[in-house]
């Protein structure tokens, strides 16, 4: 894991972000983070469904279904050779994304900005990764509560390095319950900091 990496990249968008949407007086982006981390916690734990005792349909979200750009969603390549679209079997869909995943790395895009207001980026390669929740339940309510406590002492330097730690802890643990690798995760990361990048552009 090569959080230095991710840290710098980070970086760079935070300050695209913040050319492009300048702070307003008073305006508390560190509490509004937090909050985006929570509801971003919140849209992982949807795409992961197994909280919902209620439903019969627990199954992580996994696969979001598009259309097929080899067929442009016909199904059909309209050649002798080859009857149905070689890409998407002939239903004219393919995967296009991982909702659980893209979710995910949304939720450390926004780990990483509160490192970065933290200076965090600064001990990266200091910060001790351990943490064995027994399952994805915990993760994600310890999770919640860090973050909460990370909101009340922002300006306690030595609590916050120890939140935040604890924070990425929890955070690594659950991509690992929820079978994602780091290169997995890295990779997604890359993806969409570009399309976060594209949205700045486009006046998002």
């Amino acid at each position: 894991m090569n959080l230095e990496k991710l840290f710098e990249m980070q970086k760079q968008l935070d300050l695209r972000i913040e050319q492009e949407h300048p702070r307003q007086g008073g305006e508390d982006r560190f509490a509004k983070k937090i909050l985006a981390l929570q509801v971003e916690l919140g849209e992982l734990a949807q795409n992961w469904r197994g909280f919902k005792y209620w439903s019969n349909d627990q199954k992580p979200k996994t696969e979001e279904l598009g259309e097929c750009p080899l067929c442009k969603g016909t199904g059909d390549l309209g050649t002798v050779w080859a009857e149905n679209c070689i890409e998407c079997g002939g239903s004219g869909k393919v995967v296009v994304k991982n909702p659980l995943l893209e979710e995910y790395v949304d939720c450390l895009h926004f780990i990483l900005s509160i490192g970065l207001d933290l200076r965090m980026d600064e001990v990266a390669d200091e910060l001790d990764f351990k943490y064995s929740g027994r399952d994805i339940i915990d993760c994600f309510v310890d999770l919640n509560s860090d973050i909460t406590d990370l909101y009340y002492v922002r300006e306690n330097d030595d609590l916050n390095s120890y939140i935040f730690e604890s924070i990425v802890s929890k955070f690594i643990r659950l991509g690992e319950l929820l079978g994602f690798t780091w290169e997995q995760v890295e990779q997604a990361y890359l993806d969409k900091n570009k399309i976060n990048h594209e949205r700045q552009e486009s006046g998002y």
